[in-house]
């Protein structure tokens, strides 16, 4: 019985995961083919993307981080079967979102003209410059993106956000081809050129996110709001939500930042080294996040199911869930070791033919390989914490393992003893390996209690 139990729940894990895995896999993807197509443009540009996206994403994620509220409170509230809650989380959500991306879009701006502050080398502090600035423009749509992505995932359906971001990777392509190289009478624009590439696909995919949900809320009766009372909603303040979505979202956005900071406090650092370290680090951090994406995707359908389950008021399944969700992950990410360590030199040609930057990214990408299984355990749990209603244990955890042991460890490595950027790759490793233990041993402690 158990078995069969177990069984129904991997298949219902699996097929709400695998669109979910698709659609972060899409978006990393469009990062990957701007990488490609500006690492043949030149390395120092492919430099100024690093350092752009770098603090891009450290803002972007802190405001994500916060979405993840919307993970629990929306999927119990499925379980319970509760859609005009879903629907506040939702209204309110929004509401943080065009806050945040008015507070955080300014700041970018005033950082893309202050980047020789981080220590970058002037060359690459010109070529980011009107990186960022540009991306910075694509937070507000980018945000509301994953508003709506998030409320229709915590109502199990997924797939159209799927099909979303996969036609945003064939436009992407097609502009960033365009823009950065300066094909079909375009100007070459290098890395300011996959910015706005980047810019016209957060319109689109967030176009077609707020067309496919009032589509769906004409057609699903149980979906289905009451437009007149969606608009005072999105209108007025529900103060006891912004509570709710704060006390939830707060740690899993310093959870979220400390961690996307960790790696982005590490390309600062190697920009310090020079633009043929930092277009090695960046290159083999694209790949590592690009098998990353795989665990994400499963972490937040895990984060999903287990509310879900949560929702229902049947802990033991939720505990259960999470258990086969950490053993999914570690198989996915054990198969990613092994494709790393099998093809290291034909994966970094993909971006460069460099060879110097081809023969210190191998033994950096084997480091890659080591920390696989780690990652996507560390992240499946901590989707799992979420489910279950716990999002400061992700926290606590991140803060000692990142900036209590890994990164000490790593800047120690790099610049007291001159081990380079292997060293500064190991303290991240290290980071990954102790979230992943510290993370499963917090749910064993909810198993036992």
């Amino acid at each position: 019985m158990l078995t069969d139990v177990t069984s129904r729940e991997t298949g219902r894990l699996l097929r709400l995961a695998i669109p979910v895995i698709f659609t972060s896999v899409g978006n990393m993807l469009m990062g990957l083919v701007d990488t490609m197509v500006v690492g043949q443009y030149s390395s120092l540009a492919l430099a100024g993307v690093a350092a752009g996206n770098s603090i891009f994403w450290t803002v972007a994620m802190i405001g994500i981080g916060f979405l993840g509220a919307m993970d629990p409170i929306v999927a119990q509230s499925h379980g319970a079967r509760e859609p005009k809650q879903a629907l506040q989380c939702l209204a309110t959500a929004l509401q943080q979102a065009v806050v945040y991306s008015l507070i955080a879009t300014p700041i970018m701006l005033f950082m893309a003209s202050h980047l020789l502050w981080t220590g970058a080398a002037p060359d690459v502090a010109a070529a980011a410059e009107p990186f960022l600035r540009t991306m910075a423009y694509g937070l507000l749509p980018l945000m509301i993106f994953q508003v709506l992505q998030r409320y229709w995932q915590g109502m199990e359906i997924a797939l159209p956000f799927t099909l979303i971001m996969v036609l945003s990777n064939v436009i992407n392509y097609f502009f960033a081809v365009a823009f950065v190289q300066g094909r079909w009478g375009f100007e070459a624009m290098g890395a300011e050129g996959a910015a706005w590439a980047t810019f016209v696909v957060r319109i689109v995919s967030v176009s077609a996110a707020v067309g496919y949900t009032l589509w769906l809320w004409r057609r699903r009766p149980y979906y289905r709001p009451d437009f007149a009372r969606l608009r005072p909603l999105l209108k007025s303040i529900h103060r006891d939500m912004h509570r709710r979505i704060f006390k939830l979202g707060l740690p899993s956005s310093v959870q979220m930042g400390l961690e996307v900071c960790a790696f982005s406090l590490t390309t600062l650092m190697i920009a310090r080294l020079g633009a043929e370290m930092l277009t090695t680090h960046q290159i083999v951090l694209n790949i590592a996040s690009f098998a990353f994406m795989f665990p994400l995707g499963l972490s937040g359908a895990t984060a999903t199911r287990v509310g879900y389950h949560m929702g229902r008021k049947d802990r033991p399944q939720a505990l259960r869930t999470s258990w086969i969700a950490i053993i999914l992950g570690t198989l996915m990410m054990a198969s990613s070791a092994l494709i790393l360590f099998a093809i290291p030199n034909q994966l970094l040609r993909l971006f460069t033919q460099d060879t110097a930057v081809i023969t210190l990214g191998v033994s950096i990408i084997f480091l890659c390989a080591l920390f696989q299984i780690f990652d996507g355990i560390q992240v499946v749990s901590a989707g799992a914490l979420r489910g279950l209603g716990d999002t400061k244990t992700a926290l606590y955890t991140n803060l000692l393992a990142h900036w209590g042991i890994g990164l000490p460890i790593g800047f120690a490595l790099c610049f007291w003893f001159d081990k380079g950027l292997w060293g500064l790759w190991v303290g991240l490793a290290l980071g990954l390996f102790f979230t992943a233990v510290f993370n499963t041993y917090a749910i064993l402690r909810k198993r036992l209690t």
